[in-house]
């Protein structure tokens, strides 16, 4: 008689990242269990992943954590935690990708002023509200911890104290451009976060600058892009082609995409944008099926000699996920010794889940 239960052959796999870079660092996290007594390959394995993507400048950190396992995009959250002033401010913002919907938003503010430490935390839900004031101090032998909250509990489908909308901007600087964000909130949650840029230097036309806007919300993302006349630091090569007729006759110029190339410390941040039909310029073969790509690459150091690693997001118009977000890939690889090579590849595909997984080994002597 088979057991109920099947013992196999277990193999896990983990790998922690570190780009030691100035201002970008992260890690990735692969665990993949193999049980070879199940009836067919895909079954016989179980993997989950993630991608932690960290942006430090000067006293903030900026941080994103995506989850995947099997063929769900299973959580997606973004937060911050900075000084200004005397006071710590924390953020997080955390959504349901497979939803492509918002699920919650807190912001904690602390201070100490003379031994007392007070804070404020903020909670926005799905047309719920909370907020909690709270005060610690001790003198003496006296131990004082004040809390009080406000927000109804009980009634999720009223706006509480009461609250309607809330704005938030930050402005930091990011390759060769000046970001300005702002992010929106109402009672429902989550609205959407626009960054903007002006005056983007372009490689090889000094005259022209651009204004770029980028919006995401929890279903779409948008890029609308404006020319200037100026000059500046230049870090995006245009996707131009020429349009000719006769004897030369330039009829028109067909600005197709761009690419934006830089580098933050020792990591390479890779952005490519298309939205051309490939008659005048021809489509980068990075994108593949997908008309948007942000990419980190970075080469390091490890205990036995150089790793590689790179992780990739695509954009689809076509894409019922979160931020429109279609596929995802990863690539490592690392040098065990000075005879052996080992690498590992995997393609994640939203709505379908791991799409390629590869292992490799180059042993030479």
């Amino acid at each position: 008689m088979r057991r109920a239960w099947v013992l196999g052959a277990v193999l896990v796999i983990g790998f922690g990242v570190l780009v030691s870079g100035q201002a970008l660092t992260g890690s990735w996290t692969l665990d993949l269990t193999i049980n070879p007594q199940t009836g067919s390959f895909t079954d016989a394995m179980t993997y989950s992943t993630e991608l932690l993507v960290k942006y430090t400048i000067g006293d903030w950190t900026f941080s994103s954590l995506s989850k995947l396992e099997e063929s769900e995009w299973c959580d997606q959250n973004f937060s911050s935690i900075g000084v200004i002033g005397g006071f710590t401010v924390s953020t997080a913002l955390d959504f349901d990708p497979d939803a492509a919907s918002f699920e919650k938003w807190t912001i904690t503010t602390t201070v100490d002023i003379s031994g007392v430490t007070f804070s404020a935390t903020f909670e926005l839900y799905d047309e719920d509200v909370f907020l909690t004031l709270s005060g610690r101090g001790v003198s003496g032998g006296v131990n004082l911890d004040v809390t009080a909250r406000f927000g109804d509990n009980d009634d999720p489908g009223e706006c509480d104290l009461p609250f309607s909308t809330l704005q938030i901007g930050v402005d930091f600087p990011f390759c060769c451009a000046n970001v300005q964000s702002t992010i929106y909130f109402d009672c429902d949650g989550f609205q959407k976060v626009v960054f903007a840029a002006n005056g983007i230097g372009i490689l090889n036309v000094p005259w022209v600058t651009l204004d770029a806007t980028v919006e995401f919300t929890s279903q779409t993302k948008s890029l609308a892009l404006s020319p200037n006349f100026d000059f500046s630091a230049v870090c995006v090569e245009m996707y131009v082609g020429v349009e000719t007729s006769g004897n030369l006759t330039l009829e028109a110029f067909h600005f197709d995409g761009f690419k934006l190339e830089c580098d933050v410390g020792d990591v390479e941040f890779t952005a490519i944008s298309f939205w051309g039909d490939g008659d005048f310029v021809s489509k980068p073969g990075a994108l593949g099926d997908y008309w948007e790509m942000y990419k980190i690459e970075a080469d390091e150091d490890s205990c036995c000699g150089i790793f590689d690693f790179a992780a990739a997001v695509f954009f689809d118009e076509e894409s019922v996920h979160l931020f429109d977000v279609g596929k995802f890939e990863f690539d490592l690889t690392i040098d065990l010794s000075q005879n052996m090579e080992f690498s590992i590849g995997l393609d994640y595909l939203l709505g379908v889940g791991v799409d390629k997984l590869e292992f490799g080994f180059e042993a030479t002597w």
